[in-house]
């Protein structure tokens, strides 16, 4: 870590490691709510139904048996299928679903929040003069790599859904998530 050139950056990552990150949802805390699922889940539910039971071997989502047991402020945001360019179908948690009188949790967190700026290759270049000419420089392309960024646990409960009488809350990043890259 001592090598790494800005030791705020470092610092942050090993904490979202270690804690999680906050998903940056500002809106108001709201009674714990379940909206029902998309009618395109159920064109294939057996495939919603291995997405989930992967995502839980991987230790990517958190269950709940009962709703006596969910944790205050509960949102299950509603599942759907959508198309992949391949034709074949993938899941999505629709975190942007809202109804009247409640507001999504996309549209709770501020778009200010979910902007990102990648780096370029004038960044490059300056990093190669400023550190020498053996510096090593790194790009990684992660599959997934959203997905494996831990969400805080005082978040998790924002980001529920519910399937087949069985809630669960995503432990790691999902895509749609306004604040995921």
């Amino acid at each position: 870590m001592a090598q790494l050139p800005d030791r705020a950056i470092t610092t942050a990552i090993v904490g979202i490691c270690q804690y999680g990150v906050r998903i940056g949802y500002e809106g108001p805390a709201q009674p714990t709510t379940i909206h029902l699922n998309l009618s395109s889940a159920m064109l294939d539910a057996s495939l919603v139904s291995s997405d989930i039971e992967k995502e839980l071997q991987m230790n990517r989502l958190q269950g709940f048996d009962e709703f006596n047991a969910l944790p205050a402020n509960y949102i299950a945001s509603p599942l759907g299928l959508t198309d992949k360019a391949d034709s074949s179908k993938r899941r999505i948690h629709h975190l942007s679903y809202a109804v009247p009188g409640l507001i999504s949790i996309n549209s709770g967190i501020p778009e200010e929040y979910g902007t990102i700026t990648y780096s370029s290759i004038k960044n490059a270049i300056n990093s190669v003069q400023l550190f020498g000419k053996n510096c090593i420089l790194i790009k990684r392309d992660f599959e997934s790599a959203v997905s494996h960024i831990p969400v805080s646990p005082l978040n998790c409960p924002l980001l529920g859904f519910h399937w087949k009488s069985k809630y669960y809350t995503e432990r790691f990043l999902p895509f749609g998530l306004r604040t995921a890259p």
